[in-house]
């Protein structure tokens, strides 16, 4: 390949790249639910070797652990549900408190700001295009359900046949890389799950306190709410706004603006919670990744599998980088997605204390 010229060699790249992500995109229906369960198994495997370490036959493990998710996220998606028919019920309200709002905000948006009706029909025609943009990854998660029944097979499988994949891929290497292999699965057997159990912590303690902080400013339905800002906080960066984003435009439309506007408040009370407090404590640095290339990841993400690439690029992306930290021609890029290297440009309280001389020496 050397032999090339340059511009031929990274042309050659650059095209492999894209056929690589039109498979992504063409095999969407398959890769989606096997990428589900990779994490899921990831998830399960710390209490399978356990389990198995006071020897529990794998089978029987690996039923008691899918048997007992399926149980425990059937019981999140039926409460929801319910949650979700009380809201229902009160339709006809809502769509009455939403009518009244929208007039009193076409009246307050001219007297104040001069904007006609025709720009408010503009801008309401732009909300229900983003609206249907966000539709739409709604409905490819909603597409994939068709292949739901496979996850917990695949999850079975894969925490079955966890040695045999290691065995093989150890069969592929040369001998001289088969410790390199074995540093790259042991810290990813190690950082993944803690990562992915670190998330689903604070998303339960972030639906707690979006519920009572919803409660306490009066907003109605709030466990449904505040589940919902909690969920799309799973998404880092981009979900807590994306979840708190929904609930404003929800009170603003069926309850008052002066509400929305607590909510908003709220929103920066959690995420100074979330970002200083839980986060730091519970996830901790596990995956260290830029957050340049968080955002560009989710946002590649998105657009190659819609929200299900929202969730599940990061902890991949943790994957990638152990990968590249480990072999010696691609660590440049781990390092670059990494988020070592600015340190010293870093605001934290010693930074600060050292600025100003505050050691106490």
């Amino acid at each position: 390949m050397n032999e090339y010229p340059p511009l031929v060699r990274y042309s050659i790249r650059l095209i492999f790249t894209f056929l690589v992500i039109a498979a992504f995109i063409i095999t969407k229906s398959l890769l989606v639910p096997l990428f589900w369960s990779i994490l899921f198994a990831y998830l399960l495997y710390p209490l399978a070797d356990r389990m198995e370490s006071h020897n529990i036959p794998r089978i029987l493990t690996n039923l008691i652990l899918i048997v007992g998710s399926i149980i425990v996220i059937g019981g999140v998606i039926y409460g929801l549900s319910l949650l979700v028919i009380s809201v229902t019920q009160d339709f006809s309200t809502l769509q009455e408190n939403f009518d009244r709002n929208i007039t009193r905000l076409r009246w307050a948006l001219g007297r104040t700001f001069g904007v006609t009706a025709e720009q408010l029909d503009n801008l309401t025609d732009q909300a229900m295009s983003a609206l249907q943009l966000m539709s739409g990854l709604f409905t490819a998660t909603a597409n994939s359900i068709l292949a739901i029944g496979l996850i917990p097979v695949y999850t079975f499988l894969l925490l079955f046949y966890r040695n045999k994949f290691k065995n093989f891929l150890l069969m592929l290497v040369r001998p001289e890389q088969k410790e390199t292999l074995g540093k790259i699965t042991e810290q990813a057997s190690q950082v993944v799950p803690k990562y992915l159990k670190g998330l689903f912590i604070v998303g339960f303690i972030l639906v707690g306190l979006n519920t009572l902080g919803f409660y306490i400013i009066g907003v109605k339905y709030a466990l449904l709410l505040g589940f919902i800002a909690a969920f799309f906080n799973l998404i880092p960066y981009l979900g807590t706004v994306i979840g708190y984003g929904i609930v404003f435009l929800f009170v603003l439309a069926t309850q008052s603006p002066g509400l929305a506007l607590g909510v908003v408040g709220q929103f920066f009370v959690v995420q100074f919670i979330e970002n200083n407090i839980l986060t730091p404590n519970i996830t901790g640095s596990y995956v260290e990744i830029n957050p340049l290339v968080i955002i560009l990841s989710l946002i590649t993400g998105g657009m190659i599998w819609g929200l299900p690439g929202l969730f599940m690029i990061i902890p991949y992306l943790a994957m990638l980088k152990i990968f590249c930290e480990n072999i010696s021609s691609l660590k440049p890029i781990g390092f670059l997605l990494s988020s070592r290297g600015t340190e010293r440009y870093n605001i934290s309280i010693k930074a600060v204390k050292r600025k100003f001389g505050w050691n106490g020496e």
